[in-house]
């Protein structure tokens, strides 16, 4: 029996979000206790380039859309590629905050270009039947990246330090990005003489790309009350989930001393529990109300919140129930989002929805990265952010009850 190929584009596109996402948002942060000690900069200063990095790949990714319309996505996402493989290579030869945060511009800019956008877009340009499966696998990739890299980090780091692990992560994520949109991705089924879902086209008349179907146009969803209730709940999950992304380590390794032996355990097991969030909820998003699943999910993060905002620096026991519990949440409301806002919003006009709900959310996310940051700063305790996030997450957790209110 022959596979589709868009299964080998799906992998392509795994391997591209699983190095990009999984190293930039999920690995490099393992870091940050190491520059602490090696520069001596402050948890705001040490996380600003990452808040910056969230605010200019917000901007970008309107530009990226624009190119994506005109030019070849495969090529676009390309360029990205390149990108974010040369900051890579820099990365371990930083001597100040300023070549840090220059590094992490380049990122943003690669990231708009090979990051969730272009990926979701192709995707959805091969799949509709099996769209929520494909977007659960993908989705799953950058989990698995943040679960795999800072384990295959960890010895690098323990025994011969950060610039060299750094190193050893940058050329296998190299590898993986570069190998992946070269081989395996391809813009659109019809170039391979196919429709989504494999259906092989009989004539010119089924040329026409079968996956913009009819939904909503941009000017008609922003005119909606459900698309500004979605970008408020999907930015508050940003602003808590990219905040506690960025500066977990340091609350655990700092502030609760945990140290660089053992951290990657805790990071790693955070991570393959985001996976099983994501697999889980994903299967259950295609059974049950999405709306049902995505409330379960906030409430995840809700409870994961409550644990770290309460564990001492003993209780190891209560670190790892966070990892678990916040790990299923993060993972099962980041693949919630993408499903929910494709059920209200699919259709021709659907990447240009997707990327101004994604501008909102990055920003709302860079948002956090700093707000955990200067509170860090100013109090000396993340305690009062950790309250804020809880809050945040509580309310979106309403607003999910209201939405499903509204669909009855």
């Amino acid at each position: 029996m022959k596979i589709y190929y868009g299964w080998w584009v799906l992998l392509g596109l795994f391997l591209i979000y699983t190095a990009n996402n999984g190293i930039l948002i999920y690995t490099l942060p393992l870091f940050y206790p190491e520059l602490i000690d090696e520069f001596g900069w402050n948890a705001e200063q040490v996380t600003r380039p990452a808040a910056l990095f969230l605010v200019v790949a917000a901007l970008a990714v309107p530009f990226a859309g624009i190119l994506f319309d005109r030019y070849s996505t495969r090529i676009v996402m390309l360029l990205g590629i390149l990108a974010l493989v040369g900051g890579l290579w820099f990365y371990p030869s930083i001597t100040s905050l300023g070549q840090l945060t220059a590094i992490y511009v380049v990122f943003a800019l690669g990231l708009a270009g090979c990051g969730l956008v272009p990926n979701m877009l192709i995707l959805t340009r091969w799949f509709r039947r099996h769209r929520g499966l494909a977007a659960g696998l993908l989705l799953m990739g950058s989990t698995i990246g943040g679960a795999v890299f800072p384990l295959l980090a960890r010895e690098t780091l323990v025994t011969q330090g950060w610039r060299e692990a750094v190193f050893m992560i940058a050329v296998l994520g190299s590898v993986m990005m570069i190998s992946a949109v070269l081989l395996l991705v391809r813009n659109r089924p019809e170039e391979m003489g196919l429709a989504a879902d494999g259906v092989e086209l009989s004539g010119e008349s089924d040329s026409v790309d079968t996956t913009a179907a009819a939904g909503p146009t941009l000017k008609q969803a922003v005119t909606t009350p459900v698309f500004y209730v979605l970008a408020f709940v999907t930015a508050a999950l940003w602003f808590a989930t990219f905040g506690m992304l960025q500066h977990q380590s340091i609350f655990i390794g700092k502030d609760l001393g945990v140290d660089s032996a053992r951290l990657p355990l805790i990071f790693s097991m955070f991570f393959w529990f985001a996976i099983m969030g994501k697999l889980l909820f994903s299967w259950l998003s295609d059974r049950v109300d999405k709306l049902r699943v995505m409330l379960a999910a906030v409430l995840s993060l809700v409870a994961g919140l409550l644990l770290l905002r309460t564990v001492s620096a003993d209780n190891f026991v209560g670190l790892y129930a966070y990892a678990v519990v916040f790990g299923v949440g993060f993972g099962a409301s980041f693949s919630m989002i993408q499903l929910v806002l494709a059920e209200y919003f699919a259709g021709a006009s659907y990447g240009k929805i997707l990327a101004l709900l994604t501008t909102v959310d990055s920003l709302a996310g860079s948002a956090g990265v700093s707000y955990m940051g200067q509170v860090r700063v100013a109090q000396g305790s993340y305690l009062p952010a950790f309250d804020l996030l809880i809050i945040l997450c509580a309310v979106s957790a309403v607003l999910v009850v209201m939405l499903l209110r509204w669909r009855r």
